[in-house]
């Protein structure tokens, strides 16, 4: 039985995975010309997926309606779930942000009214008109080549009825410049993605890739844009059809949205299955991957001109990853402020539906935000190291303690952005360059910015260093004294702290509550600070174990006799009432049927069968 699932939400907020709650607003920034990314978090993991009869889910990007309540619907392509004689399913699920299966499958049904020759025919986004509460569904409608190796592929409308789960198909609404025919003709793909919906000036807006053969020349475009007048495209829904709609070229809207040609709005590659949403303050972002490994994002003021180079979100080329959903964290989920989710489908296999998962990350707009600070810190595993500001839960790694440090979590004047990349499955390591050195890398998240001099405030410079074949982070230029190893030089500055990480572990039988390192078979659920030192209103922590019919049990204890039992060292400062910085209050817990002792932010010990709640601890610092 694993336990702490809500524990680990608490853990998650304080490394920034989720937001906590928002100190009073800053003010606004606009555009969102730079953003910091997140790490990776699986939201649904692969056997939860199959579990409910998932089958090839997430097939596109999700369209989500909020319920209320913390609730959503989500829809997105089931594209091996068979029903109703198509080979296809718009799957409704219903869960939260943090899970959006936790509520299971609402319905799982085909596009009503598809025909040949489309063989294929799903959707996700979706636009609730807020007059009609018609709920718009954006379709992606493929048909197959003759030679059978590519595929041609345009949008449609449907009208989704969200009671019964229905998407009835209305008619088609974009097609490439490049038509059928000569993309049969030459074996040519045109996947034009499935776009998201984006009401702006009285118009709903698609964008997309447009793809053209001209002259011999197979080009796609850099983004292409359609549109149609809102009002007109309510009330052909009412009527069951579509109204016509026009791409932007050459400076008007007046060429076909099927087959007609349009005008790039950026030079890039061209996005593939992008997605776009307004922000608050009325400009606009798109996240795209720009290949099966990587994403990118970009931003325009008034989503037409002035698009910003695409700016790397992360690669991972070990892995297949596909359908961006950017998420806002308010009212309406179609609209995002300075932070908002990025939801993705991520195969372990490029198309191996049998191990996939959907995968979440929270970017946060910082380009001109006034810079907090984040934690960054050191794990060890024993051989291999790891420095970031994310809780390392990979089994056996646990913080190093000294290696504790702030780290700015916007640009700020004299600092140099920070990024997390993996070489290989394992090596992982900073680098100043946000393209993590080459292409053969994973660029996993932004760390944050580290000062390029010392700065007021006490710090300590940190290098990078090798040994063994793995990165590492020294405070000093000779690699710490470690033997044999070798610097590639200095990151920057590091703010220093008094504070210790203070963790909780479990492995699959008993946890263990310590500041300091554990033995294999253990992973990391939630992370915490004590002080390293006695400061006025703080107790020592200790680190206590026994041995029972069970095996070694690890325990904490504020008694220095360690209640009789073996004493192994003083975890660290504890405060018995609640400070004035962010904290957590922590309860002893005994969970009979394992002997474990463990510290739960729980007064109810996360509802543990059988257990003893044993006393209130103290308030361990959670930033």
């Amino acid at each position: 039985m694993k336990l702490g699932v809500l524990g680990i939400a608490v853990a998650l907020a304080g490394a920034g995975l989720v937001p906590a709650a928002a100190p009073a607003k800053a003010a606004a920034v606009e555009p969102c010309t730079r953003v910091s990314t997140g790490p990776a978090q699986v939201v649904v993991d692969n056997a939860t997926r199959l579990r409910l009869g998932l089958k090839g889910w997430p097939d596109t990007a999700f369209g989500v309606l909020p319920e209320g309540n913390g609730t959503y619907k989500f829809l997105s392509t089931a594209a091996l779930a068979n029903s109703g004689g198509q080979a296809q399913s718009v799957a409704v699920t219903r869960g939260t942000l943090d899970n959006p299966v936790a509520g299971g499958v609402v319905s799982m049904k085909p596009v009503v009214g598809l025909a040949p020759p489309y063989q294929y025919a799903g959707g996700g986004p979706v636009y609730r008109d807020p007059g009609s509460g018609l709920v718009l569904h954006v379709l992606h409608l493929e048909r197959q080549l003759s030679p059978q190796h590519h595929f041609y592929s345009d949008l449609h409308l449907g009208l989704h009825d969200p009671a019964s789960g229905v998407t009835t198909l209305l008619g088609e609404i974009v097609a490439p410049d490049m038509d059928f025919a000569t993309a049969d003709q030459h074996d040519l793909t045109a996947d034009i993605g499935t776009s998201s919906l984006v009401a702006r000036d009285g118009y709903l807006h698609v964008y997309f890739p447009d793809y053209s053969f001209d002259n011999g020349v197979y080009k796609a475009s850099g983004l292409s844009v359609a549109r149609a007048p809102l009002a007109e495209v309510i009330d052909a829904a009412k009527r069951k059809t579509v109204t016509p709609w026009a791409k932007y070229h050459n400076g008007a809207w007046n060429s076909p949205g099927k087959n007609g040609p349009s005008t790039s709005l950026r030079e890039a590659v061209g996005p593939w299955h992008p997605n776009v949403v307004r922000t608050t303050r009325g400009g606009t972002i798109m996240v795209a991957g720009n290949s099966i490994t990587e994403f990118d994002f970009s931003h325009s003021a008034n989503g037409m001109t002035g698009w910003t180079p695409p700016q790397q979100l992360f690669r991972d080329p070990e892995r297949g990853n596909a359908y961006p959903t950017v998420v806002g964290l308010g009212p309406d989920p179609s609209v995002v402020d300075d932070k908002f989710y990025v939801y993705y489908m991520q195969w372990a296999k490029v198309g191996d539906w049998a191990d996939a998962v959907v995968v979440r990350r929270l970017i946060t707009c910082v380009g001109g935000r006034t810079a907090g600070q984040s934690t960054l810190a050191g794990y060890s595993n024993g051989t291999q190291h790891r420095t970031t500001t994310a809780v390392e839960r990979t089994t056996g790694f646990a913080p190093v303690e000294g290696k504790l440090w702030g780290l700015a979590d916007a640009p700020a004047e004299g600092t140099t952005g920070i990024y997390s990349c993996l070489n290989g499955n394992t090596d992982q390591f900073l680098s100043k360059d946000p393209g993590c050195e080459g292409k053969q890398n994973s660029i996993l998240h932004t760390e944050g910015w580290l000062y390029n001099t010392p700065p007021t405030a006490p710090s300590t410079p940190l290098y990078r260093c090798r040994a063994g074949g793995s990165h590492y982070t020294a405070t000093t230029e000779a690699c710490d004294g470690k033997a044999g190893a070798v610097s590639d030089g200095l990151l920057g500055y590091a703010l220093t702290t008094s504070k210790r990480a203070f963790s909780r572990f479990y492995d699959g039988r008993e946890h263990w509550d310590t500041s300091g390192a554990v033995t294999a078979g253990y992973s990391l659920e939630h992370r915490y600070f004590l002080e390293s030192s006695a400061k006025p209103g703080t107790v020592p922590l200790y680190g206590c174990s026994y041995t029972s019919t069970k095996g070694l049990n690890h325990f904490t204890s504020l008694r220095e006799d360690c209640e009789g039992q073996t004493k192994h060292r003083v975890e660290g400062w504890i405060y018995t009432a609640k400070p004035s910085s962010p904290s957590v209050e922590l309860h002893r817990c005994y969970w009979k049927d394992q002997d474990d002792h463990f510290l739960s932010p729980f007064r109810n010990c996360e509802n543990v069968p059988n257990h003893v709640y044993e006393s209130q601890f103290g308030f361990a610092l959670t930033s």
